[in-house]
């Protein structure tokens, strides 16, 4: 197999040369039933996209290409996070507009789907059953469009995690809480074939999932290969992660048989050297979201795996509002406790268990605060961390100023932006790469 390298830029021709260096297309019919796979994971108008999930420019770049190859039958789909919002209208539909997939699929006739709506075949992942759209198991041609990114949990994102999007809500939930996250990516990358795999560079993510913590880099890149492990490798070492310590592509290497030699993957495109960068994955949560807004006096034990998205993405952007609502606070010593790898040393009122999976693994702590839910919606996360870390007349009054924010932004008259966003009103950070409507 071979991976390309190619440079993003601006045209069409970059990702056709990225397809036809790697062979892309060479088992494609153009009577197959084709299933393209992005990463939209997650979507809201207030965050910037960058790196974070996949370009609605190399979506409808990709449509393109099957439209040439004579290709009828295409569709879209995803599973998107959910519960985090008070929202009406279903998670993916609002990722998918939220990024312009949605304008991208309306363009060419495309059809959308959204897996989190069911119904699910079941899968068994080494003993573990797994519920996954029926779509990503049926299709005759699937291309997993995953972003370059890295991550807290399993270093990096890339084709294989991405995978993740084709199961149901409770599926993903399950992932997490068997503490076997990267055994079980690994395994479902078997049950769901990858025909090919175009990661999507034009940016990059550092310290991801998210853009809250996150810092988003442009890379102008396309990565490209019928082989998913391949990919992933060259993938990982361009973002400065050691392939061989990442569970999930050691663990399916060992499987298959598989190596991690890079001089050993056939690369044809740009010199992988001149590509290489040195991002982090590790990172301290808290620190990050409370320190530009020098808030003290708030610390949260990292997590594990065991912390789904959905709980992840609310508690970061949750910490991240009282930050800003709240500069220069020092909240007394509290500690957040999420997921089921860590609990509080005492049982105070200072601890505060975030998520069912915290309380269930806490049950004998009384005096413990406690925000339930599988995620808490952001509203209820809110009002439950002001009532615990302000006084009352100061939550009162924060609860009115953020309700009225809230209100804005869903108006479409308040822009809510965090410190250090600054970086993304720069020219390198171009929004019609997303077709978004702000």
């Amino acid at each position: 197999m071979t991976v390309s390298l190619v440079r993003f830029d601006g045209s069409l021709d970059s990702l056709r040369e990225a397809v036809e260096l790697c062979d892309g297309f060479e088992k494609l019919n153009s009577n197959d039933k084709i299933l393209i796979k992005p990463n939209n994971c997650f979507r809201h108008k207030i965050m910037p996209p960058y790196g974070m999930v996949t370009t609605s420019k190399i979506i409808d770049g990709v449509i393109q290409l099957l439209l040439e190859h004579g290709c009828k039958d295409i569709s879209i789909g995803e599973g998107a996070i959910s519960g985090i919002l008070n929202e009406l209208e279903p998670y993916t539909k609002r990722g998918f507009k939220g990024t312009g997939i949605d304008k991208v699929a309306e363009k060419y006739g495309v059809k959308l789907i959204d897996f989190n709506q069911g119904p699910f075949q079941e899968v068994d992942l080494g003993g573990i059953k797994a519920q996954v759209a029926p779509a990503a198991l049926e299709t005759d041609f699937l291309i997993n469009i995953p972003v370059l990114k890295t991550h807290l949990q399993t270093k990096v994102s890339l084709g294989f995690k991405n995978l993740k999007g084709c199961l149901s809500t409770a599926s993903r939930h399950k992932f997490h809480t068997t503490n076997r996250l990267d055994s079980l990516i690994s395994l479902l990358s078997e049950s769901i074939k990858s025909d090919l795999v175009i990661i999507d560079g034009i940016y990059m993510l550092e310290k991801g999932p998210e853009t809250y913590a996150g810092v988003a880099h442009r890379k102008d890149l396309f990565i490209a290969s019928t082989d998913i492990f391949e990919c992933d490798t060259i993938g990982a070492t361009i973002l400065g992660v050691d392939p061989s310590q990442v569970d999930y592509l050691r663990e399916f290497a060992e499987r298959h048989n598989r190596s991690f030699d890079i001089n050993a993957i056939p690369i044809k495109g740009e010199d992988i050297e001149s590509l290489k960068e040195q991002l982090e994955w590790k990172i301290e949560p808290d620190k990050v979201l409370l320190s530009q807004s020098k808030v003290t006096g708030l610390s949260s034990p990292h997590p594990g795996q065991t912390v789904c998205s959905a709980c992840g993405l609310t508690l970061a952007l949750a910490v991240s509002l009282l930050a800003k609502d709240n500069p220069e606070m020092d909240f007394g010593g509290a500690e957040l406790f999420c997921g089921l790898e860590v609990r509080p040393e005492r049982d105070t009122c200072n601890a505060i268990l975030y998520g069912n999976c915290a309380i269930k693994h806490n049950k004998s702590l009384q005096n413990a605060i406690k925000i339930e839910g599988c995620p808490p919606s952001l509203t209820t996360t809110l009002l439950a961390l002001m009532k615990a870390l302000l006084s009352k007349p100061r939550m009162l009054r924060m609860t009115l100023v953020r309700a009225m924010k809230l209100v804005g932004i869903r108006i479409g008259v308040y822009d809510e932006a965090f410190p250090g966003w600054e970086r993304y009103q720069s020219i390198e950070f171009d929004k019609a790469h997303f077709t978004l409507v702000e």
